[in-house]
């Protein structure tokens, strides 16, 4: 079939073109809302700008296909083959992509809101200034997992999306605007999360040895028994964040702010708060052994049983500072 008799077809009526083939065709800007091309051969075509609202592209292969601009809000393409597919700006608001392949594929600036991504393979995919609003990536009794290893998610808006257990080794999260969403379980080694917002997101038991947070926003953060060994939150705004039992371990935290931050039980061993503004954090039964506290600010803190007998004090503030064997500082 060519696809001057499927568009007769179409315009008839008929929606049913399960198993079709058409390999190389071009159906630019093509109005084909509702279609069913489930198990479609479409590789190396062209849909740029068409419409398939509501289509049914169910493990249909559409590898290095150009589909810039298209309209595939709230299509089925589960288990669909997206591999190097060009989705430059494409609009997949409320698309089921569970199981879908689109590693390597460009979704720059696409809109992803409130997509299933279940066990979606996205590694090495480009989302930079994607919006994944309320997108779900959770994962399910280790059954459903998105892999975003290595994606660009650069300044991509990702605000109350359940990225629950996702795998999010060595992405690059810059500057995106992750508020509110939740991270639980994730797994962010290595990542790139310089200037992220972090705003009321829920990171509890979240993975982010080595991670890099530079001047993140991280305000009213969940992030009870995270890993965050060797993390660099240098200039990071931790206001009111919530940190019990977290490990951060050689943590790099340089003039970061933790006011008022629950830090009890955490283990800030070997960490660097050089100028840190710690003022009214509570640190009860925290580790601090050999910690950097110099020129750190630790006013109105409470260090309640804390281990503090070898950490560097060196300028630090501790006015009114209730000190690991109950005492007022003054």
């Amino acid at each position: 079939m060519d696809i001057q008799e499927l568009l007769q077809r179409y315009a008839a009526n008929q929606i049913n073109f399960s198993g079709i083939s058409l390999t190389g065709s071009d159906l630019t800007a093509a109005d084909l809302i509702g279609i069913d091309l489930s198990q479609a051969d479409l590789r190396h075509s062209t849909l740029a700008l068409a419409y398939l609202n509501r289509a049914d592209l169910s493990r249909a292969t559409l590898a290095r296909a150009n589909l810039m601009g298209i309209n595939l809000s709230q299509a089925n393409l589960v288990g669909a083959i997206l591999r190097d597919a060009d989705l430059h700006g494409a609009t997949l608001r409320g698309a089921d992509l569970r199981s879908a392949d689109l590693s390597l594929a460009n979704l720059c600036d696409a809109d992803l809101c409130d997509a299933d991504l279940r066990n979606t393979e996205l590694s090495g995919a480009n989302l930079s200034g994607a919006c994944l609003r309320g997108a779900n990536l959770r994962e399910e009794n280790r059954r459903y997992v998105a892999n975003l290893r290595g994606a660009n998610l650069c300044h991509a808006d990702l605000r109350g999306a359940n990225l629950t257990g996702a795998d999010l080794a060595q992405v690059n999260l810059q500057g995106a605007d992750l508020r509110e969403a939740m991270l639980r379980g994730a797994d962010l080694r290595g990542a790139n999360l310089n200037e992220v917002n972090l705003s009321g997101a829920f990171l509890t038991e979240a993975v982010l040895t080595q991670a890099s947070l530079y001047r993140a926003t991280l305000t009213q953060a969940k992030l009870e028994r995270a890993q965050l060994q060797e993390v660099d939150l240098s200039e990071a705004n931790l206001d009111r964040a919530i940190l019990p039992d977290a490990k951060l371990t050689k943590a790099r935290l340089v003039r970061a702010v933790l006011t008022q931050a629950q830090l009890s039980r955490v283990d800030l061993s070997r960490a660097t708060l050089r100028s840190a503004n710690l003022t009214a954090a509570h640190l009860t039964d925290a580790y601090l052994a050999r910690a950097d506290f110099t020129d750190a600010d630790l006013t109105d803190a409470n260090l309640t049983r804390a281990e503090l007998s070898s950490s560097h004090l060196t300028r630090a503030i501790l006015t009114r500072a209730t000190m690991p064997d109950g005492s007022i500082h003054e």
